[in-house]
């Protein structure tokens, strides 16, 4: 009844043995999404473990805020928010005065809910920022294009200062 041949049909074929280039390219997609997987990891890791969230009054925080202000002068943010509704955004593509360079991202921001958050992170780590990376593409419109290496040669300073009062406040600087 039933035959010790193995069965052939014409429509099964073999499969042929991947090729060398094949391997080799996905070999690679894997390491390239494992080590974006890792850098993430690693970026989200270290700012969320320097992230601080605290209580605080809008006029608290706005105190706080002043007193950063007074630290770096009368010189021009980075970024200019004159009017967030029409992105009439400005950058100011300044060198510091006395050629200092940046280092150390402060990120402070206060809520309507009451509450001041805070962090800070290396600038190193902000090279993998998609605002970075669309900049350097050149993807991103020329009044928005901002790269790490702006940030850098701006040096200390007020990188943003945006308020929209009773609701919320953001203040980023570089060290």
């Amino acid at each position: 009844m039933f035959s010790e041949e193995p069965y052939y049909h014409p429509s099964v074929r073999e499969f042929a043995p991947m090729r060398t280039w094949v391997k080799f390219t996905l070999a690679g997609v894997a390491i390239a999404v494992l080590g974006f997987s890792i850098l993430a990891g690693t970026g989200a890791y270290y700012v969320f473990r320097h992230l601080d969230t605290t209580p605080a009054t809008e006029t608290d925080t706005l105190k706080a805020f002043d007193a950063q202000r007074a630290r770096f002068g009368t010189r021009p943010p980075l970024i200019e928010i004159v009017d967030p509704l029409a992105a009439d955004i400005r950058v100011n593509r300044s060198t510091h005065p006395q050629g200092l360079r940046a280092s150390t991202i402060h990120v402070v921001s206060w809520n309507v809910e009451g509450e001041r958050v805070q962090t800070d992170m290396p600038v190193w780590l902000m090279r993998f920022s998609s605002i970075n990376i669309l900049s350097k593409l050149g993807v991103a419109p020329d009044r928005f294009r901002l790269t790490v290496d702006d940030v850098v040669r701006y040096g200390p300073g007020i990188v943003v200062d945006f308020r929209q009062a009773g609701k919320n406040s953001v203040l980023v600087w570089v060290e």
